[in-house]
């Protein structure tokens, strides 16, 4: 490995209430694999934002390629040769692959006018059989997988743009094992030709299947960078968590409300399958418990909430409500039997625009507010008020459309529509998601003093924190398997971020293992 091509000195990034970056420094050689890890918040997106001229710097400069930058922007990031393969694939779906690859630099024929689409499809096809994608370059984005997308971004990046530096921003969450060995393959190819890989991860085991050298972030501020050689998983999983515990953060989530005793069964699932997201998943749910899912992003926590409200069908398994074996095919199912979802993507499955912050509010509620065949308004504003002040939504007017509201208070609505209903189980994938922390913090509290006093919650969050805070149980998912339970209230974040990466701390209080040792090491 050669000379620095990437250096950043004191970089911070300010956000109103909150610190992104912190006077970070870093340097990345050119020619290797630099990895950069970290929990949910750690700053990773921020950092390479900044140096793909995505995001302007609060404070502090950054070297590319010899040049100083206080400030990048986008093409200017183009023109030092930095590329980024972004979390989400950002490709036109209507579009061929073959012109994805090349937009919106194209072959052309003389003259510089027309495309040279033989020329195009041809080199496309050269591209695609180099990676081993034995893929059609005619063949519509749209009809490919999105990991299949993600390659091609890679393979962009790599063949067409021969970026000499390529950013990979959790590139690797939606990849399934084959995918990540061709991605793998790609990566090695580059770095062999010279070209530096900053590759952005949460996932231990990608950096240590790739990088050279790592660099820890936490809480916005740059801990530590080794060399592969020099940790393992576990030593890396310290590093990421700071080898913080919260032993009384339950009890302060929940205020001066009681801890309340395990009731009766009110969930069971068994064996629960649905083979490209999940497998053999076992757990059981008691009224007066709150019960944290926790993994990794693509481990198969929102695939498992959707499979039980019936909004993916299952492969196997069987599901139990109140001791009752049920068959469910549908949400509406779902909630008649007292189970009701709150989804993570709130804006796609969760409100209606056009309507009201009350009706929405109420609308998965209307049993409540009816009288015969008429809707009585004065109990509708009574409910819809009574919630939205509990979860500190701000609105004009309870008569305001829900679309005008801020994103943050849209979410807060679907969790007050899901409250409404009262049900015996809730579903929340990440219930907390886009909420302030005053806000964060009430719903916490709401979790573990009301909802789970008369029934029973599942609950997934973007970070370990939330969980430890509110949670009774901790199941742990690794690649779509239940690989470990905790029991609270004294958790180890580390042994926990350990379980997640597929491993598990040996003599670690509170811990049971689920899976066999094939899942646990794979």
């Amino acid at each position: 490995m050669g000379d620095i091509i990437l250096s950043l000195n004191n970089v911070s990034k300010v956000y109103p209430g909150t610190v992104a970056l912190h006077n970070v420094n870093l340097e990345v050689r050119r020619g290797e694999t630099h990895g950069i890890i970290g929990k949910n918040g750690a700053g990773k997106t921020t950092l390479v934002g900044i140096v793909a001229g995505l995001v302007t710097p609060t404070s502090g400069t950054f070297s590319i390629n010899g040049h100083i930058h206080d400030d990048l922007s986008r093409i200017a990031a183009r023109r030092e040769s930095v590329s980024i393969v972004p979390q989400e694939p950002q490709l036109v779906q209507q579009h061929t692959i073959a012109e994805n690859l090349f937009m919106p630099d194209y072959p052309t024929r003389r003259g510089g006018f027309r495309v040279d689409w033989p020329r195009l499809y041809r080199q496309a096809d050269e591209i695609l059989q180099h990676a081993r994608l034995n893929l059609d370059p005619r063949m519509t984005v749209s009809d490919v997988g999105i990991g299949v997308q993600q390659i091609i971004l890679m393979l962009k990046a790599s063949y067409v743009e021969r970026s000499q530096i390529i950013i990979l921003d959790e590139a690797f969450a939606s990849l399934s094992e084959r995918e990540e060995q061709l991605f793998y393959r790609i990566i090695r190819d580059r770095k062999a030709a010279g070209c530096t890989i900053l590759h952005i991860s949460h996932r231990i085991d990608e950096l240590l299947e790739v990088c050279d050298r790592m660099t820890v972030l936490r809480d916005g501020h740059s801990v530590k960078t080794v060399r592969r050689d020099e940790v393992d998983r576990e030593l890396l999983a310290a590093l990421i968590v700071g080898g913080v515990s919260l032993p009384s953060a339950r009890e302060e989530a929940a205020g001066s409300a009681p801890i309340h005793g395990r009731g009766s069964e009110l969930l069971a699932v068994e064996n629960l399958t649905r083979v490209e997201d999940f497998q053999d998943i076992s757990f059981r749910l008691y009224r007066n418990e709150v019960v944290g899912i926790a993994g990794m992003m693509g481990s198969g926590r929102t695939e498992i909430m959707k499979a039980i409200v019936g909004m993916h069908p299952l492969d196997n398994g069987t599901i139990r409500v109140r001791r009752q074996q049920q068959t469910i095919g549908n949400p509406r199912r779902a909630l008649a039997l007292g189970v009701v979802y709150l989804p993570e993507e709130r804006d796609a499955e969760g409100l209606v625009d056009a309507m009201s912050v009350k009706s929405n509010i109420v609308l998965s509620a209307l049993k409540r507010v009816t009288r015969g065949l008429f809707i009585d308004r004065p109990a509708e504003s009574r409910l819809a008020t009574d919630l939205g002040s509990r979860l500190a939504v701000k609105y004009a007017s309870m008569d305001q459309e829900v679309r005008e509201l801020s994103g943050g208070n849209r979410q807060k609505v679907v969790v007050a529509k899901v409250v409404s209903t009262e049900p015996s189980v809730y579903l929340l994938d990440e219930p907390t998601k886009g909420i302030d922390i005053s806000a964060r913090a009430s719903l916490l509290t709401i979790i573990r003093s009301e909802l789970a006093q008369n029934a029973a919650v599942v609950m997934t969050a973007p970070g370990l924190e939330e969980l430890m805070m509110v949670c009774d149980r901790i199941l742990v998912l690794y690649r779509g398997r239940l690989v470990a339970e905790y029991s609270g209230p004294h958790y180890s974040e580390e042994a926990i971020y350990h379980a997640m990466q597929g491993g598990l701390s040996t003599g670690t209080a509170g811990a049971v293992e689920l899976a066999t040792e094939e899942v646990i090491n794979p």
